[in-house]
């Protein structure tokens, strides 16, 4: 009985650790946060901003990445990925409930 009770309560833990990382993952990916940073370390100097008008008054073609200093690296991760589906899937869980719910009571009241 005492084992049992121990294993119960660092399962608890370890349940309650996950979920705090996966609200961080979730919020990280959902507030933007994270592509905000990496938007700002894009830098236009002046004189790709230069070109880039030349260009436009020219009518070339335009590929923003003619015009960009630093490439973009994508360092999405195995965790902010799995964050980001568990947090999808929670998502869909609760939005197809609660239309099942209203959808019950749209039943009995309509």
């Amino acid at each position: 009985m005492k084992n049992s009770r121990e294993a119960w309560v660092v399962f608890r833990r370890i349940i309650f650790i996950l979920f705090i990382i996966f609200l961080i993952n979730y919020y990280q990916v959902e507030s933007g946060n994270y592509e905000n940073e990496i938007n700002k370390k894009t830098i236009l100097t002046e004189e790709k901003i230069h070109e880039f008008e030349e260009d436009v008054k020219n009518g070339n073609f335009i590929d923003i990445k003619d015009y960009t200093e630093t490439p973009y690296v994508d360092t999405t991760t195995i965790t902010s990925n799995i964050g980001y589906k568990i947090g999808e899937s929670v998502d869909d869980l609760v939005n197809t409930k609660a239309k099942l719910v209203f959808e019950f009571f749209q039943k009995y009241f309509m």
